[in-house]
């Protein structure tokens, strides 16, 4: 039978919605600009399997909330609505029904319309199977947890073609993690290969510009996008992936605070900071302090399973040990650390108590969060005698650079970073800045010992090592 899609009575791509369809990577992300046609090629992309398979072509499309998904329902009615034998079932369906006679597997099709908030849903497709799975506007998902999880659901007892398929705008809640998976890996239309798995992804930009249709029938729309605010402008009309909107710490700059890795100042106080974390990553900070009060974080060590919010479930006596093997040798025997791991859960000792057994100096970070907001924005902003930032990260603490300069405000409190996000870099950097290590350097390398093997410095302590 002639393909009832490809003659155009139901839906046609446009050319950068169709290089999306053809591309024949695993995962695929389609998105940048607004009005760059991403519903209509996610809509799209499922269907161009539907009567080959049949009952065997099984979908899922999730957005983050469901009244988020109005819109793409309504979409798919005008494109889905012109099959012949196509039905759709609401309520608590939201499920697509295509009807595919002469497939392989004769029968109908199915489309799932669902809502995946967070790591706490996922339990509900624990255990499905589905060939093709799309997530329209993927940066609204603030990490990645549940992306990940349903890679593993992509998959055909028929032997159908799996693939996931994806949209989204930069500069949304999600941005870092999106862009760290898609944009960062290669060039636009460039496959990638994953190189612990050996599954393939891809990153096609799309703008308005492709959108030829829109254009057409709505000529002022681009006139509506130049209203924004210039980052606005940027992240939305162009899809510029260097923006973030509701970026809290805009005034971090890679260029200003991002420094190359090199050796310290051996008169430089040197401390650690800690942020908790077990089935979340945790992120343990280095911090060198210098003679006029300037914070370097130097190195880094993030439990993150990958790049997504999950942690590596590692026991604190574990933890305390290992840091305290990487430290002890550069002097570093102080950390000031997440109050929480004062607390005592049961007879036991605190994981505080397991620290101070393997010989760090442990101090209670304090909590203020909206406090210690203002205290990174002061050291962000701030300006040593020798116009430099007075914060700066080398270029090795990867883990800080993707996660923190991208965190947004909480949606409920402006002044505060939204907890939904990959903020434990973040966290214990808050604690490190509040503390009494950051305020008197000139004192504080009185205190600080060095490990006997501790080599002269070589290091310049005026370059900081700026690119």
């Amino acid at each position: 039978m002639e393909s009832i899609l490809r003659d155009g009575s139901i839906w046609l791509p446009q050319p950068r919605q169709g290089d999306a369809i053809s591309n024949p990577a695993f995962e695929l992300f389609f998105g940048g600009a607004k009005g760059g046609g991403k519903s209509d090629f996610i809509l799209g992309d499922f269907l161009y399997d539907w009567e080959e398979w049949g009952v065997a072509w099984r979908g899922i499309l999730f957005r983050r909330e469901y009244k988020e998904l109005e819109e793409i329902i309504h979409r798919s009615h005008e494109i889905y609505g012109k099959i012949p034998g196509a039905y759709y079932k609401g309520g608590d369906q939201r499920t697509w029904y295509l009807p595919a006679p002469y497939a392989k597997y004769p029968g109908y099709a199915t489309l799932r319309l669902r809502n995946l908030r967070n790591m706490a849903d996922v339990g509900e497709y624990n255990g499905h199977q589905y060939p093709w799975i799309g997530f329209d506007e993927l940066t609204e998902h603030p990490t990645g947890g549940p992306y990940e999880f349903m890679i593993g659901c992509c998959r055909s007892a028929y032997g159908a073609p799996c693939r996931i398929r994806s949209t989204g705008n930069p500069g949304r809640p999600g941005h870092g993690w999106v862009k760290a998976r898609f944009v960062d890996v290669a060039h636009p239309f460039e496959l990638y290969t994953d190189p612990e798995t050996g599954l393939t992804r891809c990153f096609i930009p799309s703008r308005l510009e492709d959108n030829k249709i829109l254009i057409a029938n709505d000529p002022d729309y681009e006139r509506r996008l130049l209203h924004f605010e210039p980052h606005l402008r940027k992240a939305l009309r162009y899809g510029d992936w260097s923006v973030v909107i509701g970026q809290v710490l805009s005034e971090f700059s890679s260029y200003k605070h991002v420094i190359r890795q090199a050796p310290l100042d051996q008169s430089w106080y040197k401390f650690a900071a800690l942020d908790w974390g077990f089935a979340k990553p945790f992120a343990v900070l280095w911090f060198a302090v210098d003679g006029q009060g300037r914070v370097i974080l130097y190195r880094e060590w993030y439990g993150s399973s990958g790049d997504k919010d999950e942690g590596i479930r590692l026991g604190s006596k574990a933890l305390a040990k290992k840091a305290w093997d990487m430290s002890v040798a550069e002097g570093v025997t102080t950390m000031v650390a997440d109050p929480s791991i004062w607390q005592h859960k049961d007879e036991g000792a605190t994981i505080a108590e397991y620290f101070e057994e393997v010989g760090w100096t442990m101090v209670k970070g304090e909590n203020d969060r909206i406090i210690g907001l203002q205290k990174v924005h002061e050291y962000l902003q701030g300006l040593g005698i020798d116009g430099r930032p007075m914060f700066l990260v080398m270029e090795n603490c990867h883990h800080w650079i993707r996660t923190v300069p991208y965190l947004c405000a909480d949606p409920s409190d402006p002044e505060d970073i939204n907890t939904d996000m990959e903020d434990h870099a973040y966290d214990a950097t808050r604690y490190a800045l509040m503390s009494e290590f950051t305020k008197k350097p000139h004192l504080l390398r009185r205190k600080q010992t060095l490990h006997p093997i501790k080599r002269k410095p070589y290091y310049d302590p005026m370059t900081y090592g700026i690119r």
